[in-house]
């Protein structure tokens, strides 16, 4: 609201202060205050503790009379020199306000048919017939006038039937929401008419303020208290800063009663100063009573603290800028007909490919894999940006399991100890896995039981080799499950590190439609894929004959043969023995004659576990290569290339690329909002500190301490 005021108030807001406060409200008025915090000074207290009356001797503009019609609103205003007498509201709709007519709605009224202050109470109840507000209503949202000083709601503890709990709780949620800015100087304005203690405004204050840095006290009613009484004491050593010391202080006004409420602005500043030169308030700083001082007082006040948050306030408006850049940059440009959506695409795809290249071959140089500090950051989301690492790691960790759960039984020798399981444990694919042991003997025992059974051609003693596939298949039974999840994992990082660039390059609207429509159908075919190939490396191992190709498997055979007989010695033996050496067992070992095994037992367990260890390097190195890479990682830079745009048809691309509604409008809103932050950041880029300062670098400080001892 803009409003004629007196010449003696504008006098006070002259020069500097007057342009650069000019500046701030220019912000205000382009809609830049609704998009970054700016400085501001509200007033707030206890219902009837002064602070419409505060104002109001502040504006010399005179607010309702009925309080309940005051309390319905947040209620700014800015002290302008105008050439004619006028008075202009608008009305901002709060955040609370989502529908678009009712917005539009609000956001059109205006009266100009209003001469001067004088006609606010009528303008106001005006403003709340078109906001749907009836004198019982409670306060709906914060959206308010668009002034410089705020009028807040009075605070109030006690219900009644025409002001209820609900209302209580969101005129303090009001206030609480305009004390955290830290851009916002707090007039908390008692009365002397009540005790201080049941006064709570200053406490409010401290909980976003603890040191007190922005709170201005402002203490009305001075002359209800009879002179000498101890309530006029303590609201002097208040005044004085001894009670709650302020930083900024205190400052205490007689404004009108009810008896002289319609006195004129003069007379009223006539008997505030003579109220003021008599009795123990003449004691009082003449800069700490009266409202001509009080204007004075909030102009140094809010230039002083316009000017110390000058820096940050224009580093908001240059982040927020950035913010809506790059939101824009991610919805891209209108596309409307099906050669934009195209362009669109194209455009989105290339990149995609880039960073995917990147990703796969471990090249991480764009700025979407972030710097060094970005990737060491605690987050979920940067480590699965550098694919290849993760697909690494995962191929780790599927082989780190393989060597352990491998195999579904332990073969454990009477000289074998258990086996120490790692804390590795917890590592993918290793949960809820516990090892299950068998003796060899033990082993030795099923074997013989079944080679009795199925007894074939074989000589005595010779081993059946049908017994040495069916134990290798025993003992690989888990590979499958293994390998599935190891495969599952690897898909599903795929899967984000997709969603993630996708959310990187395109708004999220976007982002769902080219999922659902291209990528995740294609995802699930390379899923299919995997699997398939999954059941191609198992499929011989679960049903074929052992066969061992080249010279490993007999170098395992004849390790595990010779360890098995030195083992055999050993305990025959007996290692107690000190003059038994190892020597001496190697060449009794080439000398023995194998024990009598009718159905070659041990033979089988030994050609079993050469060419399972032989076999496992082999299927885990297929998995990672024939499987992963092959089958899935190499394709995907193909999942979404120019190339797949090129080939969508229309439909299909409208599918994807085309904007809703709500996409077009949010365009609008961020284009809208960029307009009036450049035009913010440019109104006070003029206004940057120009000090000049010394280099803060240490070494410089070092060298011209070194300097100043050389001259000396």
């Amino acid at each position: 609201m803009s409003c004629p005021i007196d010449e003696n108030v504008l006098n006070q807001l002259k020069g500097e202060q007057s342009e650069l406060l000019d500046k701030i409200d220019e912000l205000r008025t382009i809609g830049v205050g609704g998009l970054v915090e700016l400085p501001q000074i509200v007033v707030c207290g206890n219902q009837s503790s002064g602070k419409s009356s505060a104002l109001e001797a502040i504006s010399r503009v005179r607010f309702p009379a009925k309080s309940s019609i005051c309390t319905r609103f947040a209620t700014e205003i800015v002290l302008r020199r105008n050439p004619f007498n006028r008075v202009k509201v608008s009305i901002e709709p709060g955040k609370s306000r989502k529908d678009i007519t009712e917005r539009e709605k609000l956001c059109a009224f205006t009266l100009e048919s209003f001469s001067s202050g004088e006609d606010l109470p009528s303008l106001i109840e005006s403003a709340k017939e078109c906001m749907g507000l009836s004198n019982t209503d409670s306060l709906a949202s914060n959206s308010g006038f668009k002034l410089t000083l705020v009028d807040l709601p009075g605070l109030y503890y006690s219900t009644s039937s025409d002001q209820g709990e609900p209302g209580m709780r969101i005129v303090q949620s009001l206030t609480e929401s305009y004390m955290k800015s830290s851009r916002t100087i707090i007039l908390a304005v008692i009365s002397a008419r009540n005790d201080y203690h049941i006064q709570k405004v200053v406490n409010m204050a401290q909980e976003f303020d603890p040191k007190y840095e922005r709170v201005l006290g402002i203490v009305t009613q001075p002359d209800v208290p009879d002179a000498g009484s101890d309530d006029e004491d303590y609201y002097l050593q208040l005044i004085h800063n001894e009670k709650v010391q302020l930083q900024l202080g205190w400052h205490v006004l007689r404004n009108r009663s009810f008896e002289t409420m319609n006195i004129s602005d003069d007379a009223r500043d006539v008997q505030e100063k003579e109220f003021f030169n008599k009795g123990r308030w003449a004691s009082l700083p003449r800069d700490q009573v009266g409202i001509e001082n009080l204007r004075h007082r909030l102009s140094t006040i809010l230039l002083s603290h316009i000017r110390r948050n000058l820096p940050d306030l224009i580093g908001d408006i240059q982040d927020k800028i950035l913010r809506n850049e790059q939101a824009l940059a991610k919805m891209g440009t209108f596309r409307t007909s099906v050669q934009e959506q195209r362009r669109f695409l194209v455009d989105i795809s290339s990149k995609f490919a880039r960073i995917t290249n990147q990703a796969l071959n471990g090249s991480y140089v764009d700025d979407f894999f972030g710097g060094y500090k970005n990737y060491t950051a605690n987050t979920e989301e940067f480590p699965f940006r550098r694919l290849r690492a993760i697909v690494r790691e995962l191929n780790e960790c599927f082989a780190h399991a393989m060597s352990i759960r491998g195999n579904r039984r332990m073969i454990q020798s009477s000289s074998t100890p258990a086996l120490n399981i790692p804390e590795e444990i917890c590592q993918p694919y290793m949960d809820g896995w516990t090892p299950q042991y068998i003796t060899r003997e033990s082993l030795k025992g099923e074997i013989k039981e079944q080679a009795r059974e199925s007894r074939g051609i074989e000589l005595p003693g010779t081993p059946n080799q049908l017994l040495v596939g069916s134990l290798f298949r025993d003992q690989c039974e888990p590979w499958k499950g293994i390998a599935e999840a190891h495969l599952l994992s690897v898909w599903s990082s795929v899967e984000y590190f997709i969603q993630i660039v996708l959310k990187y390059l395109i708004d999220d609207h976007t982002r769902g439609s080219l999922m659902r429509h291209l990528i995740s159908p294609k995802l699930e075919k390379m899923k299919e894929k995997l699997m398939a190939k999954l059941e191609e490396l198992v499929s011989y191992y679960n049903h074929g004959h052992p066969l061992p190709v080249g010279d490993s498997y007999l170098s395992k055979m004849q390790e595990s043969r010779q360890k098995r007989q030195l083992a055999a010695l050993a305990q025959i033996i007996g290692l107690e023995n000190d003059a038994v050496s190892s020597l001496n067992l190697d060449q009794a070992a080439n000398k023995v004659v194998s024990s009598s095994d009718e159905f070659g037992a041990e033979e089988i367990i030994d050609q079993m576990q050469a060419y399972y260890d032989t076999t496992i390097i082999t299927f885990v190195q297929n998995v990672a290569i024939l499987a992963i890479e092959n089958c899935f990682l190499t394709p995907l830079e193909d999942v979404f290339s120019s190339q797949t745009v090129v080939d969508m048809d229309d439909q299909q691309l409208q599918k994807v690329a085309a904007e809703p509604s709500v996409t077009q409008n949010e365009r609008t809103r961020l284009n809208e909002e960029l307009e009036k932050l450049r035009l913010g950041r440019e109104t006070l880029d003029a206004y940057k500190p120009d000090e000049i300062s010394l280099p803060n670098s240490p070494i410089l400080g070092k060298f011209f301490q070194r300097r100043n001892e050389f001259m000396e």
